[in-house]
């Protein structure tokens, strides 16, 4: 919309706004070149959404970034040139930068090598360590904020939501702000006190994900999210990367530690060590070398030429030398008998001190350390079990987690035996569907009606169904967690209740949809698709949906199912999109009604655009019309754009055109 005007004023500096860099909640980022005092310096011109000039928190925070930005001044944070504002529309300039982010280098590469991660690190530790001079916390580190120039310069760039010490915080008691798969454990928990050591979780956090490709924590709603940072203990990056050396190995996990306490004091610390092991590695390889490539030192002449005591005495005699007096040494003390004895009775009753302090019981305090450290989850059942079969009996967190923990994971396991019997229709097979052990065949028929009600799409049926296996089976006393005989067929109950969850989950997640629709509308901020994330895929869908287009939105329904189906973490997802599937298919023989019903309404929307866009764009003060026609094109140009049929490639080739227009206006 602004592309080709000119804002601001020759005393404070004049934008030419370029072209459009992107767009986010906040606002729209285009490039411009700044001309003060008769130079010329290309900006980023960062312009809050339309539909944020009446949010008074929005409002504050693009405030905020700004107030933030004036205090730093440093060659590894992007800088602030100005602020302002254009027809009453706040706008920050800022410095540009030539290069790329490091999640879209990560995604081109897959992962990268520690090496390079840690000279990141380095730059981004002083950037850090500027900042929390300032006492301003950044709050949202991860790899969309760390711009790399060309030239292989780091820039910390995006502080809206960073947090200044000394201003009084816009987030209230207990809520979070941040992205969730990099927040600190104190972020998730709301925790009213943050400090410095928050971005070095984060920290940690980015280098894990750069080095291995991953990220340390998957989930598939923020508040899971949130709950694995709190508890769960990551696998530990080398056994992700074979070449990692430990150092940087324990470096990402001594930032991750989950106590603020037990993290680096600061970042200048985390920048040091970051020092040491390149030494440390450097060191290593050096020695290898020389270990690979030394020569055998040659002998002294003497011992070459087998020269022994008494060729040297004679030698001597020759030379009329006398033999010398072999001084006798004294026995320093520490070597002396007595004193080893007495140092030998020291070591052995050590020895035996530390064996009694062994043979104490351990506190569940320091027996759930070998829960938190389990890397998988077959691991971590393990330990828990071994812990409750210990302390099951006690009055203490630790056990109320442990048996929290238990039930989640021995539910996971439960649902999938399920799974694994439901889908086993080998007629060569034993009948796994066929009451076992301790099971009622009556309620293992319910459990098969409820999994079968699913997998059509009958949501209401699957809950009725699930309902009535969880009533059916009675569960256990807490302390007999640890006994599988007891808990064999209640962890099918748990199964139940864990599925009812996923089913109640559905109904929050459509109506979650539309309002990111809403917003996404009003805002002109959309989610782009993208096949690896369930939520971008379910927008589409609502989309056609609200395009009347249902045929199409069923295709994109099942393949959301598909993809979905094997992953019980993304449960929800899956269940939703087999609900919608059943309820957008068209009837069968009706496949070229929907054909015909598409390019209908193609034409009709990519017509009413048109029409509409010839209407008001002279008019300035017709934003909202604006803004409707922009969405309208980009409903055509994400949904239809690989369609084969060329009428409708016509009209979405037209809905780019138009779309271009309305932007530059």
């Amino acid at each position: 919309m602004l592309v080709g005007q000119t804002i601001g004023s020759p005393a404070k500096g004049e934008f030419l706004i370029e072209k459009e860099l992107g767009c986010g909640a906040m606002g729209t980022v285009y490039r411009a070149t700044l001309t003060l005092n008769g130079k010329k310096l290309p900006v980023a011109l960062k312009v809050v959404s339309l539909g944020l000039l009446g949010n008074e928190s929005a409002m504050a925070r693009f405030e905020r970034e700004a107030a933030i930005l004036k205090q730093l001044r440093h060659p590894h944070i992007v800088r602030l040139y100005g602020t302002g504002r254009f027809r009453g529309t706040p706008y920050i300039a800022m410095e540009f930068i030539d290069g790329e982010p490091l999640d879209r280098a990560l995604a081109r590469r897959g992962r990268m090598g520690w090496e390079e991660v840690l000279g990141y690190a380095k730059q981004l530790c002083q950037a850090l360590r500027h900042a929390h001079e300032k006492g301003i916390i950044h709050r949202d580190l991860k790899p969309s904020n760390l711009m790399i120039t060309k030239d292989g310069t780091l820039k910390l760039a995006d502080f809206g939501i960073a947090k200044d010490e000394d201003v009084t915080a816009l987030t209230g008691a207990n809520s979070t702000i941040g992205t969730a798969a990099y927040m600190s454990p104190e972020q998730c928990r709301g925790s009213k006190v943050l400090t410095a050591k928050s971005d070095l979780y984060s920290l940690g956090v980015v280098l894990y994900e750069l080095i291995t490709g991953k990220k340390p924590f998957y989930a598939d709603t923020s508040m899971d999210m949130f709950l694995k940072h709190v508890n769960d203990t990551p696998v530990r990056p080398s056994k992700l990367v074979a070449d990692l050396p430990v150092w940087v190995d324990n470096l990402i996990l001594h930032l991750m530690e989950k106590s603020p306490d037990a993290r680096p004091l600061d970042a200048a610390t985390v920048g040091q060590l970051i020092g040491v092991i390149e030494d440390k590695v450097r060191n290593q390889q050096s020695a290898g070398v020389d270990a690979a490539t030394a020569r055998r030192i040659d002998r002294k002449l003497n011992e070459a030429a087998g020269m022994t005591d008494e060729d040297r005495e004679a030698a001597r005699a020759l030379k009329g030398k006398k033999k010398k007096k072999r001084k006798v040494e004294a026995v320093p003390l520490f070597q002396r008998t007595w004193v080893k004895a007495v140092g030998l009775g020291v070591i052995l009753l050590a020895l035996v001190g530390v064996g009694v302090w062994l043979s104490l019981p351990k506190s569940p305090d320091q027996a759930f350390e070998a829960v938190a450290k389990a890397a998988t989850a077959d691991d971590k059942l393990e330990a828990v079990k071994e812990f409750l079969k210990e302390y099951g009996g006690k009055d203490h967190p630790k056990v109320a987690e442990a048996r929290a923990l238990f039930k989640d994971l021995r539910a996971k396991k439960a649902d999938q035996q399920l799974v694994n019997r439901y889908g086993s229709d080998d007629p060569t097979k034993p009948n796994r569907r066929k009451a076992q052990d301790q099971e009622s065949q009556e309620t293992m028929d319910v459990v098969w009606g409820a999994m079968k009600a699913e997998k059509e799409g009958k949501l209401k049926e699957a809950a009725a169904g699930w309902t009535a296996a969880r009533d059916a089976i009675p569960d256990v006393d807490p302390s007999k967690y640890a006994d599988e005989d007891a808990v064999r067929v209640t962890a099918y109950r748990w199964a139940a209740e864990r599925r009812l969850a996923d089913l109640d989950a559905v109904g929050r997640e459509a109506a979650r949809l539309d309002a990111v629709l809403d917003k996404g509308y009003a805002e002109e901020t959309l989610p782009a698709f993208d096949e690896r994330v369930p939520e971008t895929r379910a927008v589409k869908a609502v989309r056609l949906e609200k395009m009347t287009d249902r045929a199409k939105a069923s295709r994109v329904w099942a393949d959301l199912a598909a993809a979905t189906s094997a992953d019980a973490d993304q449960r929800r997802w899956h269940l939703l999109a087999l609900g919608r599937t059943v309820a957008t298919t068209p009837d069968k023989g009706k496949e070229d009604e929907a054909k015909s019903h598409r390019l209908d309404v193609v034409t009709k929307t990519a017509d009413a655009a048109a029409s509409k866009w010839a209407a008001v764009k002279t008019d300035p003060k017709l934003l909202v019309e604006w803004r409707d026609v922009r969405n309208a094109c980009r409903d055509l140009i994400d949904l239809y754009a690989d369609e084969s049929d060329e009428a409708i490639k016509t009209k979405v080739d037209a809905a780019k055109a138009l779309l271009t227009e309305a932007v530059a206006k």
